[in-house]
C-alpha cells in the first residue's frame, strides 16, 4: 500500500480502558484497506512492561500483527517521552496520537485521510467530542468554512491539542517534538509551531470525531494545582523559540492573547477560588497565593506582553484588570477580591476591550460572539 496511518497510544497503567481505544482503531482497518491505506497501531508502554499492558487488551488485540508494543522507560510521568519515542520509530505517512482513555468514532481515520489527500495537508485537525457529548467549538474557524485554515484568521492557537491526522514528513520538517522534562504543557509550543509553520492545515467539516472521556482516573498529571512557575515552565522555553521570535507581530499577538485568556486568566481564577485552608488542592502543602506566586505572575504577564509587542489591545477589560490586579496582589485575600470583581464585571466588562479601538477587531470577544452565531448557522461544527 502506498500510504499508511500509525495510531500511537501511550499508556502507563493497565487499568486504563486500552481495549476500547484499540477497538475504535482496529475496527477501521477494513475501510482503510479498501482505500489502499495501511493501518498500524503502536502502543507505547510507558515505564511498564509490554506484558503488563497487554493484559489490558483482548486476546485478539494482543495477538494482532498490526499492533506494535513499544516499551519506553524514561522514569518520567510526562507523556512527552513515549510520544517522541513513537515518532522517532515511525515510518508511516501519517500519525495520529490517541490517549488511552479516549477513542475514535467509526470512519474517522478514513474521513480525515480524505481531507489530507484532497488538500495535500500537513495536518488535519480532528473534530473533538467532549465528555459531555458536544463538539468542541475550536479552533475559531471563520463562518465561511475555508478549505485551508489560516493560523490567525481561523484562530488555530485556540486548539492546543494535536489530535487528528499529522503528516510525518511535515512534523519532521518543522521540528515537531513534545517537550520533555516539564510537568505539564508538553504539547503547547510544538502544536503551535505545527499550526503556524507546518504547512497546510485543514478541518474535516462534518467528519467523525475524536472522543475525549472522563476515564483518566485520579492520577491524571494535570489535575494538581501546581506553583505558577512550575505550571508555566513551558512558557519560559516558548518565548525563546526561534520560530516564534521570527513570527510576525500579528501571529505573536494572536498566540499571546490566547495564552493569556485561556492559560493565564484560567490559572488566576483557579487560585482565586475560596479554599478551606488556603492550600493548593491535591498537594497538601504550599499556599495558593504568596509573594512568590505574585512574582511568578508578573513574569508570566511580562512574557505574554512582550510576545505581543508590548500590549494585548483586544483583551477584555475584565481580564486585563484581573491580570494587573494579580500582579499587585501580595496575599491570597487580595487575589480573591480581584477574582470576585472579575466575576461581577458583567457583559460590559466581558465584551469591551482593554483598548477601546480594538472593540471590533478580529480578536475581540464581541467579534468572536458574533462569529459564533454565524458558525452555528453555517454548521461549522455540525456532524453529518
Amino acid at each position: 500500500m502506498s500510504q499508511s496511518i500509525e495510531v500511537v497510544i501511550p499508556v502507563h497503567d493497565p487499568a486504563r480502558p486500552l481495549a476500547r481505544a484499540l477497538d475504535s482503531v482496529l475496527g477501521q482497518q477494513p475501510q482503510l484497506a479498501r482505500l489502499g491505506v495501511e493501518l498500524r497501531v503502536t502502543v507505547v508502554c510507558h515505564n511498564i512492561s509490554a506484558g503488563e499492558i497487554k493484559g489490558s487488551a483482548t486476546p485478539n488485540q494482543a495477538a494482532d500483527d498490526g499492533v506494535t508494543w513499544l516499551e519506553c522507560h524514561d522514569g518520567s510521568k510526562s507523556p512527552a517521552g513515549p510520544r517522541n519515542a513513537a515518532l522517532g520509530a515511525s515510518a508511516a505517512t501519517f500519525l495520529c496520537f490517541l490517549d488511552s482513555d479516549d477513542y475514535l468514532e467509526p470512519g474517522s481515520l478514513s474521513a480525515w485521510w480524505f481531507a489530507a489527500r484532497d488538500h495535500d495537508a500537513a495536518a488535519v485537525i480532528a473534530p473533538l467530542r467532549t465528555p459531555e457529548g458536544a463538539i468542541l467549538r475550536t479552533p475559531r474557524i471563520r463562518p465561511g468554512k475555508p478549505a485551508v485554515l489560516d493560523p490567525v484568521r481561523d484562530g488555530l492557537a485556540y486548539r492546543s491539542l494535536p489530535f487528528g491526522l499529522l503528516r510525518r514528513a511535515a512534523l519532521l520538517a518543522c521540528g515537531f517534538a513534545y517537550a520533555e522534562r516539564i510537568p505539564i504543557g508538553e504539547d503547547l509550543e510544538t502544536t503551535l509551531k505545527l499550526w503556524f509553520r507546518g504547512g497546510r492545515i485543514v478541518y474535516p467539516y462534518g467528519a467523525p470525531a475524536y472522543c475525549q472521556t472522563d476515564d483518566s482516573g485520579p492520577e491524571r498529571v494535570t489535575s494538581t494545582l501546581r506553583p505558577l512557575a512550575e505550571e508555566f515552565q513551558w512558557l519560559d522555553a516558548m518565548v525563546q523559540a526561534p520560530w516564534l521570535r521570527e513570527a510576525s507581530l500579528r501571529e505573536r499577538r494572536s498566540i499571546a492573547l490566547k495564552l493569556m485568556r485561556i492559560h493565564g486568566i484560567g490559572a488566576l481564577l483557579r487560585r482565586g477560588r475560596p479554599t478551606d485552608n488556603g492550600q493548593r488542592p491535591g498537594t497538601g502543602a504550599g499556599e495558593v497565593w504568596s509573594p512568590a506566586e505574585q512574582a511568578a505572575w508578573q513574569k508570566i504577564s511580562r512574557h505574554l506582553q512582550n510576545m505581543a509587542g508590548g500590549e494585548l489591545p483586544a483583551l477584555s477589560r475584565k481580564d486585563a484588570l484581573l491580570s494587573r490586579q494579580a500582579a499587585k496582589a501580595g496575599s491570597v485575600e487580595e487575589l480573591r477580591a480581584a477574582v470576585v470583581r472579575h466575576s461581577q464585571a458583567g457583559r460590559t466588562g466581558e465584551l469591551t476591550t482593554d483598548n477601546p479601538l480594538a472593540l471590533l477587531s478580529r480578536e475581540s470577544v464581541l467579534r468572536h460572539y458574533l462569529n459564533e452565531q454565524l458558525r452555528a448557522k453555517n454548521g461549522v461544527f455540525s456532524l453529518r
